[in-house]
């Protein structure tokens, strides 16, 4: 009796349906098989998969799962996903779109900020105006520099601070103290909308020398604030510091380049200096290309290339803003951080490309470099040794809890 070969039968995992030689045949990922019509193909990372598996449409494009999870975001507005920068407002937990932010929400100048419902801030409530500039206040800078001195590299400083207390009388009276730097032609204040019952102090550009060396009303007003007139920042929730260096200060934009590159790529060793790991006002993850997804700084050049709430802000046309540190009206601390602004600058001025590529940018040359002009940075290196355990565990590529509490 002659005997019939059996003939393997393939079937679509998904529909069950016979397939046969001449029909389209696809293999997920997994290994099974299925027919075109029940195969769905990821648009970005190429994966196979069945019509029953989990996926989404992410704009035009047809995303799985993983993707969707690893570089998708959900649009609370519009019930989609997207790609790029998320947005919220102030007065909502939603995360949108650019373009649900744009369309759904209103910006406050006085605040600074965006609302779904608009601004309920009474910004006459309290009648500062004669010691607190509203927060579009942009007078003409003043430039100082010590005698004698050469030099395009300025510093501004913002220093946000709040009444222990929340007593607007209070914040009155500690202002109009404050007004002799603005007769001063240091600094001025201006009115924030982060804070609950503060101002900002706001300096003129100021070279590094005559911020160490000639600028004694500045630091003694601040230190009265804080010691007799109950001004705070350290211990809010709400106060940062931010510092302005102006790009003409630097050698061009290859300069500017290798700073970003040396604050991005030692993220550890500048948040432990900076007294504070921030996600939301100085991010260090914008340097991701949204286009691309890639690791790259290029994008932070370009017109509103990132978000301004980055560690480093270059959204300003004549400076770069470092908005990495901890508020605070500790001079020292004050003064370590514009020489860390300052240091990091001077160490980026001169190198080569061949030097980057083997790693000159790491911290550890830095912290040698801070070391060596011990005279120059007074204040840093006495924050380099006080927080030494730390920075050794960075200089050892340790693991260091950037969440941890912070010395003043």
């Amino acid at each position: 009796m002659d005997t019939v070969d059996e003939v393997e039968v393939k079937c679509c995992i998904a529909c069950n349906g016979e397939l046969t030689d001449d029909d389209s045949i696809y293999k997920t990922d997994s290994g099974d098989t299925v027919c075109e019509n029940c195969m769905v193909a990821c648009e970005k990372c190429d994966s196979v998969f069945t019509c029953d598996d989990e996926y989404n449409s992410v704009g035009s494009q047809i995303w799985c799962q993983g993707c969707i999870q690893n570089d998708a975001t959900w649009c609370d507005q519009c019930d989609e996903y997207f790609t790029g920068y998320s947005y919220s407002a102030e007065d909502s937990s939603d995360i949108m779109c650019e373009r649900c932010f744009e369309n759904n929400t209103s910006y406050c100048e006085e605040c600074d900020a965006t609302y779904m419902d608009g601004c309920t801030y009474n910004h006459e409530e309290e009648d500062d105006s004669r010691t607190i500039h509203d927060y579009s206040y942009r007078p003409d800078p003043i430039f100082h520099s010590s005698e004698d001195e050469q030099t395009r590299l300025y510093f501004g400083i913002e220093i946000e601070t709040e009444v222990r207390g929340g007593d607007y009388g209070e914040r009155r009276v500690a202002s109009e103290y404050a007004q002799t730097l603005e007769r001063e032609s240091i600094a001025y204040l201006k009115s924030d909308g982060s804070l609950e019952c503060g101002f900002e102090i706001v300096t003129h550009p100021l070279s590094h020398s005559y911020f160490m060396n000639d600028a004694s009303v500045l630091w003694n007003t601040i230190g009265t604030l804080k010691d007799r007139y109950g001004m705070m920042a350290w211990g809010t929730k709400t106060c940062g510091l931010h510092i302005h260096i102006s790009r003409n200060g630097f050698s061009g934009g290859s300069h500017q380049h290798r700073f970003l590159q040396l604050v991005y790529n030692n993220k550890d060793f500048y948040e432990v200096l900076a007294g504070r790991s921030s996600s939301h006002w100085a991010k260090f993850d914008d340097n991701i290309d949204p286009t691309t997804g890639q690791k790259s700084l290029k994008h932070k050049f370009e017109r509103h290339g990132s978000d301004r709430y980055s560690a480093v802000n270059t959204n300003n046309r004549n400076t770069l803003e470092m908005r990495i540190f901890r508020g605070s009206l500790n001079t020292r601390f004050i003064k370590s951080c514009i020489d860390l602004a300052h240091a990091s600058v001077e160490f980026t001025r001169v190198m080569s490309v061949p030097e980057v590529r083997g790693h000159k940018l790491d911290c550890i040359n830095l912290i040698q470099y801070i070391r060596e002009r011990a005279e120059l940075y007074p204040s840093l290196n006495q924050r380099l040794n006080a927080m030494s355990n730390v920075i050794d565990k960075i200089e050892r590529k340790e693991y260091v809890p950037i969440g941890s509490k912070f010395p003043e």
